[in-house]
């Protein structure tokens, strides 16, 4: 196998997985009778309250994650608003109760509820005078509580009805202070519910972490998609996929997991666990990478290669792995032989990966590997 280039493209510790030129082409148009969206004008005072009762849903954590605002810059956006300079406009998916997902304007929303509830003061402003260092909201004038209360926001709001796949599509181009969302930010704007919990839960677990050497960062929620793939293709078997939307078909998952018991939960999760301690037992280091590049350079996690060796470990029995953890240096050698010699192969764990022709040619060589190694 060459390398075609000594700088690894790649993010967050995962490889990332280039497109043929063709696929980002729409093949099924949006009806655009499905796609309801709608710019209202609501005041802050209104979205102070809706926080308050839990109508708006601040747990897309993924802003806060990717870069906490400084105090200064928490003060500055309260700055704007005493001054009555417009500020960006917000993105909202709205449920069948009128709560709010939050998909574009998180933070903002969240220094606003905060400052009016009195829990921080402000500092570092630009062009207000020094009577408002260190002011809390509650030390303000009655007027200058009123201009922040009274301050109408413009905020966009898809509302439901409208397909998820369009939501994807729209979620994607928005960009979020600067930095574009992931695929996997999405999926949990768009799915509230334990599965968030799950994802988190399985993505900090001791084999996880051990088995990918800790090299998944957090921060876009690179790891939760890792996570997700495995359950994902462990739910509704690799044989049966015919989608030509990876994105979608993780989103349904994501709602199936929902929907499940919590024993079906810890049983799912004692699989993935295991495949985990398996993984790292045949390859180590190396688990879900392609080999070392010709300077000896470890290659980061690649996400296909994650899903498709954990589901051939997972369908493997305890004495399965065992026997192929025995085995390791025979898998780890014709694994090499199968990135050398396959060509299609490679392609498959590369470019355009969630086409089913892909899909179903790496899970199956691997399948076949697997069971080579084991008789």
């Amino acid at each position: 196998m060459t390398d075609t280039t000594d700088e690894l493209a790649y993010e967050d510790g995962v490889e990332l997985e280039q497109e043929d030129e063709a696929h980002d082409e729409i093949t099924t148009p949006f009806d655009p009778g499905k796609i309801r969206v709608r710019t209202i004008n609501v005041v802050v005072d209104q979205v102070v309250q809706r926080v308050k009762h839990g109508e708006i849903d601040l747990a897309p954590d993924f802003q806060r994650r990717a870069g906490i605002w400084t105090p200064q810059g928490k003060s500055r956006l309260i700055e704007s608003l005493l001054l009555r300079i417009p500020i960006p406009v917000f993105y909202v998916a709205a449920d069948s109760e009128d709560k709010w997902q939050v998909v574009d304007g998180i933070q903002r929303i969240s220094t606003i509820n905060d400052y009016v509830a009195g829990e921080f003061s402000l500092r570092g402003l630009q062009y207000l005078g020094e009577e408002y260092a260190d002011v809390r909201y509650s030390d303000l004038p009655r007027s200058m509580q009123r201009r922040i209360n009274e301050t109408q926001l413009v905020v966009n709001v898809i509302d439901p009805g409208t397909p998820e796949e369009v939501m994807f599509n729209i979620f994607h181009r928005i960009n979020t202070g600067g930095a574009a969302l992931r695929g996997q930010e999405i999926r949990h704007a768009l799915h509230p519910g334990p599965v968030r919990e799950y994802l988190k839960d399985l993505s900090c677990s001791v084999e996880f972490l051990a088995a990918t050497n800790g090299s998944v960062s957090p921060t876009r929620m690179a790891d939760r998609e890792c996570v997700l793939r495995f359950l994902a293709f462990h739910i509704d078997p690799w044989e049966e996929y015919t989608s030509n939307d990876l994105d979608g078909y993780l989103g349904e998952a994501m709602a199936k997991i929902n929907w499940m018991e919590e024993s079906e939960h810890d049983q799912i999760a004692s699989v993935f666990k295991a495949a985990m301690g398996a993984a790292l037992a045949i390859f180590g280091e190396q688990a879900f990478r392609k080999p070392p590049t010709d300077k000896g350079k470890k290659r980061p996690i690649s996400k296909a290669l994650f899903e498709t060796w954990s589901i051939g470990l997972a369908r493997c029995s305890e004495i399965e792995q065992r026997r192929l953890a025995r085995r390791k240096q025979r898998i780890v050698n014709q694994f090499r032989e199968l990135l050398a010699d396959d060509h299609k192969f490679d392609r498959a764990i590369s470019y355009s990966t969630g086409t089913p022709k892909r899909v179903l040619k790496r899970f199956r060589t691997i399948d076949e590997l697997i069971h080579r190694c084991l008789s």
